[in-house]
């Protein structure tokens, strides 16, 4: 018999182990490898057009923009004002901002070498392309051989969906939805999980769980959510596998002791954000037009015929290749379920494919889980892909492993012929992605081109625009579904519309673009560009739009520059003079009512903008009358002109204030046409004076007659 030690003979084979001992680092690694380079090749046009996205992109640059203003003038990177969108919110008061805050770092660091637009795009492409190795060393550290671990990797750029806010390039690429926050979530979900799995085995590693948990949650709110309550479920796993009660409920108790404390440290780490975040949370739109399906998700009956027919994995225009793999992987981690970290797949899959059944299949079941109500269940999908993404990894890695174990002296054909098929399955999956991010590429050379043909008249633009007072731009908005599109959606630049290169360039916008989380953002979808009132009380001062827009004629034509035509209104700026002779209370849920049917009335015109509290607030003002009732009450108020309140002298705007010299003749609410907020601080003559929150949520002093040097400034609570 031939003993281990006689193998070493140079004259003699190599036995099966040490065969596959000296490949299995080189497979492996040729595996996720080829899935980098793959992603770095066919995104490397994302770095290289040097066009802005005309997607979400453009809120992301903006909010990195605000931290780094904050940064340079020592203000709370974490929660600054950010004042061009939506009339003014602060976004990072209630929105992930672990992503923007690096950036506006690496920015700071590098003595701004590099622009916020470069940046973006690449960190944007490194992290796509990179994601093979974060499910490479996640699948590792949940156990798993290198041969699975890099199968994961091989197939973590492959997912596509039509549009579904999932794993696919789709999500992030210039021709997607540009999620970049979603993408530091999707890196670091896998990662965390792995280690807080570990810990929940083993009782160690909390350190880096709670740093990796809690960037996960304050990359993306929703992939945190996701990755507590994945380690929920996997805390079952160890106890399925014991047959002995006393030991089960032993180390169930164990598990739940351990994901608490867990918890709990990511909670204190991140308690700067939470705290603030759920005390001012009545301020936080949950917008009437988003559709009911991002907070109810689809149902079972849609998402399962999506699965079946390969939907959910491989989009519409392709074999289902990875679909078919996913069930193949089920049923292999299904017959090696006695291995515990074949159970991971199963659970991690099951559970979020049944979450993000949604409302629409739990009904009221739902609300047992934390915050359902305000959460998008439709981006649960991720957990889903992730899932599946793992179980691809089992199935593929089957054969290849079948073939490494073999003795026969044809183990190196069998090999090769696992590699083979392997490569066969994926190639309609590589094939279509090829052809995705290609047709991605097009689109950003057709923008780069439309943007060089007028890059002459835009940058004029944009210098008069800087040059005039201020006030804010319009070019158009976006309309929610069910409304008609306004003429600024159709207005495009290459392939890119004037109100997003507006927009990123920093300049203070009229219209609801990026985010609906200001209470203003509803209401302003109501904005009627026949009203000079209107353009008045959103300072509207200048337009933007096509020749062929016809325009009341207090919209006064300025200068043209190339197909972009320049108009300006007379407004009173950012601040005005007036009064509030009503006091509504009530909550948000029935504030866009209200509000939407004040901007309809004949009282922005006389300039009556009743006071409005909300929430907790809403207890301590005096003559309320309740919110739900406003309509009525608004549709009966008087609309006669009020006196000559006094004059606004002059105005200054910094990044997160505000002041004016205002003389008053009659005791007047001065109203700031932005967003309220009770984080404005407000001084008048150097003495402190409340705030208040006027119709359609904007902020108000009062003021006595008299010469006032009034400063509203936002500053983030103490706390």
């Amino acid at each position: 018999m031939t003993t281990p030690q006689t193998v070493n003979n140079k004259d003699e084979p190599a036995a099966p182990s040490q065969w596959f001992h000296r490949r299995e680092s080189v497979i492996p690694l040729v595996l996720v490898l080829f899935a980098v380079a793959f992603n770095l090749y066919h995104l490397y046009p994302e770095v290289a057009g040097g066009v802005l996205d005309g997607n979400d992109m453009a809120l992301h640059r903006l909010l990195t923009e605000a931290a780094v203003e904050a940064i340079t003038q020592g203000q709370d990177f974490t929660d600054p004002w950010q004042g061009s969108m939506s009339m003014g919110f602060p976004l990072s008061h209630y929105y992930q901002h672990l992503p923007h805050v690096t950036i506006a770092f690496v920015h700071v660091l590098t003595l701004e070498v590099f622009s916020l637009t470069d940046l973006l795009h690449w960190s944007t492409y490194l992290l796509l392309s990179l994601f093979p190795i974060s499910i490479y060393w996640s699948l590792r550290h949940l156990g798993f051989d290198q041969i699975s671990s890099a199968m994961g990797g091989l197939v973590a750029p492959l997912a596509a969906t039509n549009g579904l806010y999932g794993f696919d390039f789709r999500s992030y690429v210039f021709a997607g939805w540009g999620l970049y926050t979603q993408l530091w979530g999707m890196v670091l979900l896998p990662p965390a999980l792995a280690v807080g799995y570990r810990v929940l085995r083993e009782g160690r590693g909390y350190f880096w769980a709670t740093l990796l948990l809690a960037s996960t949650l304050m990359s993306h709110l929703i992939y945190g959510y996701m990755a507590f309550l994945t380690l929920g479920i996997l805390t079952l796993i160890q106890p399925i596998q014991i047959s002995n009660p006393m030991s089960l409920a032993g180390t169930l108790l164990r598990s739940w002791r351990r994901l608490i404390i867990l918890f709990l440290l990511v909670v204190v780490v991140t308690s700067y954000f939470l705290v603030p975040f759920f005390l001012d949370l009545e301020y936080f739109n949950r917008s009437v037009w988003t559709d009911p399906r991002k907070f109810n998700s689809y149902g079972h009956s849609a998402l399962v015929s999506s699965l079946v027919s390969g939907q959910l994995f491989d989009g519409v225009n392709r074999i289902p290749s990875l679909t078919y793999l996913v069930f193949l992987g089920f049923i292999v981690c299904l017959l090696r379920r006695r291995n515990e970290r074949h159970l991971i797949p199963i659970a991690i899959f099951l559970l979020w494919l049944m979450l993000y059944f949604g409302r629409e299949t739990w009904g009221s079941l739902i609300d047992l889980l934390p915050f359902s109500r305000d959460i998008h269940m439709h981006r649960f999908i991720g957990g889903v892909h992730l899932g599946g993404i793992f179980l691809i990894a089992v199935a593929l890695a089957a054969p290849l492993r079948w073939a490494v174990s073999q003795s026969s002296i044809w183990r190196g054909w069998y090999v090769t012929a696992a590699l083979s098929l392997t490569m066969l399955v994926l190639l309609p999956a590589y094939s279509e992605r090829t052809s995705y991010l290609q047709g991605n590429a097009l689109g950003l050379r057709k923008s780069h081109e439309g943007l060089d043909v007028m890059s002459q008249e835009l940058s004029a633009l944009l210098e008069k625009l800087k040059q005039l007072p201020p006030g804010r731009v319009y070019a158009g908005q976006k309309m929610p579904p069910g409304r008609r599109q306004n003429w600024g959606y159709r207005y495009n630049i290459g392939l890119i519309r004037p109100y997003d290169l507006l927009h990123a360039e920093g300049l203070d916008m009229v219209g609801k673009t990026y985010h609906g989380y200001s209470l203003n953002s509803d209401v302003m979808i109501e904005f009627d560009e026949r009203r000079w009132d209107h353009y008045n009380l959103y300072n509207a001062r200048y337009v933007v739009a096509p020749e062929d827009i016809e325009f009341p004629e207090f919209v006064q034509p300025l200068q043209q520059f190339g197909r972009l035509h320049l108009y300006q209104v007379e407004t009173t700026g950012y601040f005005d003079l007036v009064g509030s002779d009503l006091t509504f209370a009530g909550g948000k849920a029935d504030f866009y009512t209200a509000a939407s049917s004040w901007l309809g009335s004949g009282l922005p015109k006389v300039k009556q903008h009743p006071v409005v509290s909300l929430g907790s607030l809403a207890r301590e003002m005096d003559r309320q009358i309740p919110l739900s009732e406003a309509v009525d009450v608004i549709a009966n108020a008087d609309t006669f002109p009020s006196p000559f309140r006094g004059t606004v002298l002059s105005e200054k705007i910094g990044n997160n204030y505000f002041r004016a010299e205002v003389s008053v003749e009659h005791e007047s609410m001065l109203l700031l046409k932005a967003t309220y907020h009770p984080n404005w601080r407000a001084t008048v003559d150097g003495v402190e004076a409340n705030t208040v929150m006027l119709m359609p949520s904007f902020v108000g002093v009062r003021l006595l007659p008299g010469y006032h040097d009034v400063r509203i400034e936002y500053r983030p609570r103490k706390l």
